[in-house]
């Protein structure tokens, strides 16, 4: 892997610079693709970065269902200190941040809990501003999770946090406590990414790398089912390019039949500026 060691690095530079980077891994099967992401994702976790893999499938995580896309990379984010499911705690470290970022300013004492609680809900308020603005059903929720931690309600906070990662099946009782309804869809999917995103630079960490393993096998779908896949991956190369997810490094795997295929790539374009290399 020593060889790779620059060029991931400088991408990772330039993701923890608030920017979005992309790289493509192409090999045969049995070739260390896998091994390489791998690879990569513990190095960036040394670096302070959250990370994720998705192996894509027809059944399990066609690309087009974008939901179900980013609830297994909320299954699998994890960080230097937690392998798996690691929502909670970066949720939970975003509010610490913000306490202490109130405490610094010298205006509160932390033995006055009420003004802490205020001045940290105002500085939440303004740290969501712009997450609001695209993804207001994510800011409802994380709104709705800190009333339930200072209450004291664990259930409910879980069930907050099972809905922010676009978990199906939640209670009613929990999307009233956030004034929302029905499940995530995968429009609001993308949004929450970015505001998963901002919540993750918010609170010290470095970006996310998120793996695409096995996009190979959007060959041997249904014509249709591989076209809807491939156009919502130019999509989100092209949100990468415009500089919508900052943070993000995106890594996918495929064979070399992938990119250069009848089936694959080359045959839909990903976008004036989505190069795969």
């Amino acid at each position: 892997m020593d060889r790779f060691e620059t060029a991931v690095d400088t991408d990772l530079a330039k993701a923890a610079g608030g920017l979005g980077a992309f790289k493509a891994v192409r090999g045969e099967y049995g070739s260390g693709k896998t091994f390489f992401a791998r690879w990569l994702q513990e190095r960036a976790r040394a670096k302070g970065f959250a990370t994720s893999e998705v192996q894509v499938s027809e059944t399990e995580t066609p690309l087009h269902r974008w939901e179900t896309v980013y609830r297994r990379l909320v299954e699998r984010l994890a960080t230097a200190d937690t392998p798996d499911g690691a929502l909670r705690s970066i949720v939970d470290a975003w509010f610490f941040t913000l306490e202490e970022d109130v405490l610094a300013e010298g205006k509160v004492e932390v033995a006055d809990s009420t003004a802490l609680e205020a001045s940290t809900n105002d500085l939440m308020e303004r740290r969501l501003g712009e997450i609001a603005r695209t993804a207001p059903a994510f800011s409802a929720i994380l709104r709705a999770y800190r009333r339930a931690l200072l209450a004291e309600n664990n259930p409910l906070a879980e069930g907050l946090i099972a809905w922010l990662g676009g978990q199906p099946n939640v209670g009613a009782e929990v999307k009233r406590a956030a004034g929302i309804k029905g499940d995530l869809d995968p429009f609001g999917a993308m949004h929450f990414l970015a505001g998963l995103l901002a919540i993750l630079r918010d609170s010290g960490h470095a970006g996310l790398v998120l793996v695409l393993d096995e996009v190979e096998t959007l060959q041997r779908m249904r014509a249709d089912t591989r076209e809807k896949g491939l156009n919502a991956l130019r999509q989100l190369l092209d949100e990468i390019d415009a500089g919508r997810y900052r943070g993000l490094y995106l890594v996918l795997t495929g064979t070399a039949g992938f990119f250069d295929g009848p089936q694959g790539v080359q045959r839909h374009t990903l976008g004036p500026h989505s190069g795969v290399g």
